[in-house]
């Protein structure tokens, strides 16, 4: 059966059988026990590391195939003084990654250079005049931010000049194989032992700036010449939460440091940005998300990255405070530029596309803006729930960005389909590329061949992953704080969805400005819990207000006008089974 809003549900087990070892290893809850083993968390030790979140028992970064090499030119760099530049992605973890590397070695008082393409001009990745520029001007090293896993030829014409590169980069590799620079730094790499593969690009500029640390301090340096990287776990946090890279693992323990880091950090900057976002309290993954990661992201989208960069590296409030604004109004464009992109989109798939016969959506349009499409995609996904990829056509080239659902493999797909296409790289749940404007077509088709053949009809229904089945009197602050417990969320770990069965939705009230949204009061018994369901007040339209429903949920702290009190964001409904 499926709910309201036509998603099937996936109920829990009745029961998860490694969740009591974890109740008595680790003295928690049922509750939270049964949350940790459903994300994968199902081993004691695991699950400690997850919950106490030690700094002390990260991984050693000399583990990842290149650390050795990569850290032992580095410092070589430094201690000649040789000029050397990081070359960035135009994203917030690029942004992030490149900014991370610059305090670091500004700390250590190194000549280091920083270039960001320009995303319209330029494209994504490293190219080879970007490269050219910075030999020019008289470095002999370059180190990768979030980007240059599929510099083959970049980097072969690079060793030519004399120019040594080191890559770092969490993106998959190319069908050409690694680029040949001096050292790559990349878990996905073959033959690479680091035990943690979902690190993000700022994260594996974090692991290599401790590389370089630690090896100054085993030559002897003075421990106060060298930087406290704790102090950057801000940008750590920034970075790998507004990728969407998965929050469990060394990205969880980092990312709960980098948080309470980024509540009380001086970078001008980041506190300028928190300031001009409306973020002056906690900071958590929602603010990152929707407050300060969009505005980054936005110097990016519309060919603006450096003034992110910028911002990041202010070291006077007033200049950190100008580009912040700046950043603010960049955004507001953005958001302008995506809203007529979604709508020429939309126009485009009533159109051309038959959602009865094709399982892959493929559109491309002169009228796209290349720095929103990515946006526009995951938007159509969530509104379809089928692959989309969309194209930015100009000059007989197009850009795309795809997004996709979890039974369909981009990167796979993408290299199936790579006669079509010029370029592509990135994820199984993310991609870009790079096409003649005349292989669109046929690029359609292919897509839609793998996706016949990859997808089943069920995939195309979307779901929602329930963890437990709950009844409202088990609601408190007390199990709020439980749950807090496994923050931030994130990819691989999303917030609890909980399951209550045959409550009344006494009083509903559609609210919002455009009446979107709907309120009401749950009760079970003597159990009584505010609802709110953000946009989905239509799919109460003709239901009777006194019949029984099934409802899935997140818990939510209200502070809004007044003491705080918990309540629940409905997710969906459906009439009492």
């Amino acid at each position: 059966m499926l709910s309201l809003s036509r998603k099937r549900w996936l109920e829990p087990p009745a029961e998860e059988p490694a969740a009591a070892a974890l109740v008595a290893a680790l003295g928690v809850s049922p509750v939270l026990a049964r949350l940790l083993a459903r994300r994968g968390l199902q081993d004691p030790d695991q699950a400690r590391f997850f919950l106490q979140a030690d700094t002390e028992k990260l991984h050693d970064p000399f583990l990842m195939r290149g650390m050795d090499t990569a850290v032992e030119r580095l410092v070589r760099a430094i201690e000649s003084g040789e000029k050397f530049a990081v070359y960035g992605d135009y994203d917030v973890d690029g942004v992030t990654a490149a900014a991370l590397m610059v305090h670091f070695f500004r700390e250590l008082d190194c000549p280091i250079s920083w270039y960001l393409p320009d995303r319209l001009e330029e494209g994504y990745g490293v190219n080879t005049e970007g490269l050219r520029r910075l030999h020019a001007a008289g470095h002999t090293l370059v180190i990768t931010a979030d980007c240059g896993i599929t510099a083959v030829s970049e980097v072969a014409a690079a060793r030519e000049w004399g120019l040594d590169v080191i890559i770092t980069d969490h993106h998959q590799v190319g069908p050409e194989g690694l680029p040949q620079a001096l050292a790559v730094l990349n878990p996905h790499q073959p033959d690479c032992r680091y035990p943690y593969r979902f690190l993000s690009g700022v994260g594996i500029v974090f692991k290599l700036a401790a590389g370089v640390r630690r090896r100054l301090y085993e030559k002897g340096w003075d421990p106060a010449r060298l930087p406290n990287l704790k102090q950057h776990l801000d940008l750590f946090a920034l970075g790998t939460i507004a990728d969407l890279a998965p929050l469990t693992g060394e990205n969880h323990v980092l990312s709960v440091h980098g948080l309470e880091v980024m509540r009380t950090s001086k970078k001008p900057g980041l506190v300028a940005l928190k300031n001009v976002a409306g973020c002056t309290g906690s900071i958590d993954a929602f603010a990152i998300g929707f407050g300060l990661g969009p505005r980054l992201n936005a110097a990016g989208r519309m060919g603006k990255a450096d003034r992110g960069l910028h911002l990041l590296l202010a070291e006077h409030p007033e200049e950190a405070l100008r580009l912040a604004k700046e950043l603010d109004a960049v955004n507001t464009e953005r958001r302008e530029t995506q809203n007529w992109v979604l709508e020429e989109a939309e126009y485009l798939l009533e159109r051309e596309v038959d959602l009865e016969e094709e399982r892959v959506i493929v559109l491309g349009s002169k009228n796209f803006h290349p720095g929103v499409i990515g946006i526009v995609a995951s938007k159509l996904v969530e509104k379809y729930h089928r692959p989309t990829v969309l194209i930015a056509l100009d000059n007989g080239t197009g850009k795309g960005s795809a997004r996709s659902i979890p039974a369909f493999n981009l990167h796979r797909a993408l290299g199936e389909c790579a006669e079509h296409l010029l370029q592509f790289g990135g994820h199984a749940c993310a991609a870009g590329l790079t096409i003649e404007a005349g292989r669109v077509d046929s690029l359609r088709a292919a897509l839609n061949a793998v996706g016949r053949r990859v997808l089943k009809d069920e995939d195309l229904v979307p779901e929602i992953a329930i963890d437990a089945a709950l009844e409202l009197g088990d609601l408190d602050w007390e199990f709020y704080g439980e749950v807090r417990r496994l923050e931030p969320f994130g990819p691989l770990n999303p917030a609890p969805v909980f399951l209550t069965r045959g409550v009344q939705a006494g009083k509903r009230r559609v609210i919002g400005k455009d009446g979107t949204h709907i309120r009401f009061t749950a009760s079970s018994g003597r159990a009584r819990v505010e609802v709110i369901g953000f946009r989905l007040a239509p799919l109460f339209d003709g239901l009777p207000e006194e019949a029984p429903l099934d409802i899935v949920y997140q818990l939510h702290r209200n502070d809004f006008s007044g003491p705080a009190k918990l309540e629940l964001k409905l997710l969906d409904a459906r009439p009492a089974l």
